[in-house]
């Protein structure tokens, strides 16, 4: 079984922030404030002085204009950091279930597609509008931001057109020997039509070719739908986490 604090490990590689400072044991992320990940601290290790590296932290990120957030998982230090930011007046946002699974056990219960799902190494332009377009988080400087950090680790992103347009996308993040599914959007108009599933299925099957046989997915507790996809393909739940952050 997967520690905690090694599925964090994989995941924040997964989804590199641009700049990092190291604390102590916290990895203090900054991406432009563009996405919680990559703007949050990943707390390892617990801090030689806990208010003085809150006060870094937060002073850190008001000079880059990024509310101050810490990811909170079991493995986050030191273990009452989690009751220490409440008492500072940080909220929790977005509670997160962690899951895993072997890419052949999934593969194994997935249907082989009925549309063509294309594979490439690298988003284009179109792959890029349609993801901002369906799960984005502001305007063209945010999405501009936002595709750095696909660019920035080794993946996979799958696409599936109906003519010119592209109906349905994913992207699976390559780390050591594992892979982490993100960014899955379907189009409002044609989900509940295998579409999410074939492009689960074409990114692992191209993840194989590569000698990857481990899976890993972050999924928002509250999101029952796609849990429930999560759940027929046989995905576990290792972990979970959450994000404190200044209110």
């Amino acid at each position: 079984m997967i520690t905690t604090a090694r599925m964090n490990g994989l995941m924040n590689q997964g989804w590199p922030a641009a700049d990092s400072t190291e604390l102590d044991g916290w990895l203090i992320r900054r991406n432009a404030g563009v996405t919680l990940r990559a703007n949050s601290v990943l707390p390892a290790d617990a801090p030689f002085d806990l208010g003085k590296a809150l006060d870094y932290v937060e002073n850190l990120y008001q000079a880059h204009g990024i509310t101050p957030s810490f990811q909170i998982s079991s493995a986050a230090r030191p273990a009452d950091l989690d009751a220490q930011l409440e008492a500072r007046g940080y909220e929790i946002r977005t509670p997160t279930l962690v899951q895993c699974a072997e890419v052949a056990d999934i593969l194994a219960k997935l249907p082989e597609p009925t549309v063509e799902v294309n594979i490439s190494p690298a988003p284009d332009d179109s792959w890029t509008d349609f993801w901002w377009r369906v799960d984005g988080h502001g305007g063209p400087d945010e999405q501009a931001t936002a595709r750095q950090i696909l660019h920035r680790g080794r993946a996979l992103y799958a696409a599936v057109r109906s003519g010119d347009q592209i109906t349905a996308i994913g992207r699976l993040a390559l780390v050591d020997d594992w892979s982490g599914l993100y960014c899955l959007a379907v189009d409002e108009h044609l989900r509940r039509q295998g579409l999410a599933q074939a492009v689960i299925h074409g990114l692992l099957q191209a993840a194989t070719v590569q000698g990857i046989g481990r899976v890993w997915l972050a999924v928002v507790e509250a999101n029952a739908p796609a849990r429930a996809l999560y759940d027929r393909l046989g995905f576990q739940t290792v972990s979970s986490y959450h994000y404190r952050v200044r209110a």
